[in-house]
């Protein structure tokens, strides 16, 4: 008994936390799940082999307003947070404010090992609502926040 319980402390040990690991697309979608409630399907359309991206069904919600979590290659993940965020410096909230296609704005979170929120502010605004507070606390109990 005694040699189990000294097992199972080794593997609680050198297991990563989750502020340490890489995210699979199943990881992420169950932590997400067990911080907010809500499931994430996987956004084939908006994916690559770089980075899946996963909604919420509807994708607009009044909780969390519109967005994709993105789970991104952990073998690429400096040059897929470069490409997301434009390598525009975050602002004081953590945001990397990227235009969109349509004269708008999307606020880019970047999180730890690999994932990353997409935020579309309503109407396309660069500012944040009480969406992206919600949806930046639920994400911050699945990863920390990149600084």
């Amino acid at each position: 008994m005694k040699l189990l319980a000294v097992a199972l402390a080794a593997f609680a040990l050198s297991t990563p936390g989750a502020g340490q690991r890489d995210f699979t697309v199943s990881q992420a979608k169950r932590a997400f799940h067990a911080a907010t409630g809500r499931a994430l399907v996987s956004y084939r359309e908006a994916s690559t082999p770089d980075a899946a991206s996963l909604r919420t069904q509807p994708y607009s919600t009044t909780r969390f307003g519109t967005f994709q979590l993105f789970v991104l290659n952990p073998k690429k993940v400096e040059r897929m947070r470069r490409v997301f965020t434009h390598a525009v410096p975050p602002d004081g909230r953590g945001i990397h404010w990227v235009p969109d296609r349509a004269g708008g704005w999307i606020g880019v979170t970047v999180f730890r090992r690999n994932l990353l929120i997409a935020w579309f502010p309503p109407g396309g605004t660069k500012g944040v609502d009480a969406t992206w507070t919600r949806l930046d606390r639920a994400m911050r109990r699945v990863a920390p926040r990149v600084d």
